[in-house]
């Protein structure tokens, strides 16, 4: 399989799913009008690497922020990662939160689709001050 990386836009998040090290990276902000033609190639990649995944696969979502459009695609993907994680128990799955609202969210997810979510806190930079 093909490495997927996309640099971050305004609107976009980075992406970097790397096959052969197992790890599947979302990171940034996803404001997109149209969330299907950004998430829909990438739901089908994860399809597909589900069929014959590295062991231990580690996906990390580091959203700072996601509109609605952008909710439901995540939604969607963590219902492929369910898959993997069925083909293999040892798939890790972290949702890194700034915030409650993410944190929220990254609950919700977890009980839709049953499956160890890690909610990690990202501690804000600014707090000492």
């Amino acid at each position: 399989m093909e490495r997927i990386q996309i640099d971050p836009l305004q609107n976009a998040p980075r992406i970097d799913f790397d096959p052969d090290n197992g790890v599947l990276l979302f990171e940034g902000k996803s404001l997109m009008e149209d969330s299907e033609a950004f998430y829909l190639p990438l739901v089908n990649w994860i399809i597909e690497y589900a069929k014959a995944p590295h062991k231990g696969t580690v996906v990390n979502f580091r959203y700072d922020y996601f509109n609605t459009s952008s909710s439901k695609w995540l939604i969607t993907i963590t219902k492929q990662l369910k898959l993997l994680y069925d083909a293999d128990p040892t798939t890790t799955i972290n949702w890194y939160w700034p915030d409650d609202d993410i944190l929220e969210y990254g609950e919700v997810i977890r009980d839709l689709v049953d499956m160890p979510i890690n909610l990690i806190e990202i501690e804000s930079e600014d707090e000492d001050i």
